[in-house]
């Protein structure tokens, strides 16, 4: 696998330490983004008291759950996140948290003493296809940038699992934010909300341009010579894979690219290997 290092500012953001509140009855605000189910602390309880106000909880379900991020504090955020147009992922990252703070900015409403509306049913006509977690290491915010591109690699090897070791290697320094392994099986390493570092210094339509900022990244396990064959169940997933993100993230068709198209200077890169069938791709996904 080629090696494709970040930017020297690029660094992981360490996860902040949780302490006790200090004052109980303060302004409702944003806390800061990085919540995720599971979590549990003082954030945690800004978080609930922010969608209380917004009346997306009850106090009632807070009560039974103050300060731990469990599924009815997910369940409100997908809703928040649904009503705000963005990625249902119960994951409260920057995007959710600059649209909550300029919620409560505007006055919010007050909060509702009946069970809150279970989330909308995503649309469409992709949903995600079953992966397998492997989080690697090797990534860092996105610095508020939008999702508008999906770029596609061959890992260069037909070793899926060297392949994995090596993106989940933190002296690798590179990842992506999914693998497809030759039988067709997705490998989840990164949260598509964070930065993977698979793309290196490029441009978009001749534009220099943070790829890794505003990018999906999937590897495909493939030689990448040319001539060893893409599989029916790699394209299958793949399929799957790109249309749901297409779809969740609205990116247009041309921002669908490969390594080579984005990769300078030119001719740095081929990826994903001059025999991928770019229309089976895009015929299944338009």
């Amino acid at each position: 696998m080629t090696v494709r290092l970040p930017p020297a500012s690029a660094t992981r953001t360490a996860p902040a330490t949780l302490t006790r509140s200090a004052a109980a009855n303060t302004a409702v605000t944003a806390p800061p983004a990085g919540l995720r189910k599971g979590d549990e602390g003082p954030k945690v309880k800004q978080l609930q008291d922010a969608l209380v106000k917004l009346g997306y909880m009850t106090k009632a379900q807070v009560s039974t759950g103050y300060g731990t991020f469990g599924p009815k504090t997910e369940a409100a955020v997908k809703k928040f996140q649904g009503d705000k147009k963005l990625p249902t992922t119960g994951y409260y990252g920057d995007l959710t948290h600059a649209a909550l703070k300029k919620a409560l900015s505007s006055g919010g409403k007050p909060p509702v003493d009946g069970p809150t509306k279970p989330p909308p049913s995503t649309g469409g006509k992709f949903t995600k296809p079953p992966v397998v977690s492997a989080p690697s290491p090797n990534y860092n915010e996105r610095g508020g940038k939008d999702i508008d591109t999906i770029v596609l690699h061959h890992t260069g090897s037909n070793n899926g699992a060297g392949d994995l070791a090596w993106m989940r290697n933190p002296k690798s320094e590179v990842s992506a934010h999914y693998m497809i392994d030759r039988d067709g099986k997705i490998y989840q390493l990164v949260n598509d909300q964070k930065r993977a570092w698979h793309a290196g210094k490029g441009e978009l339509h001749g534009v220099p341009s943070d790829i890794n900022g505003r990018s999906i990244g999937i590897e495909i396990v493939n030689l990448g010579d040319g001539k060893t064959p893409f599989t029916d169940a790699q394209y299958k997933s793949l399929t799957q894979l790109t249309g749901y993100l297409k779809q969740t993230y609205d990116v247009p068709m041309k921002n669908i690219v490969g390594h080579a198209d984005v990769a300078v200077p030119k001719g740095r890169k081929n990826d994903p290997a001059p025999n991928f069938d770019w229309n089976r791709l895009k015929k299944g996904i338009s």
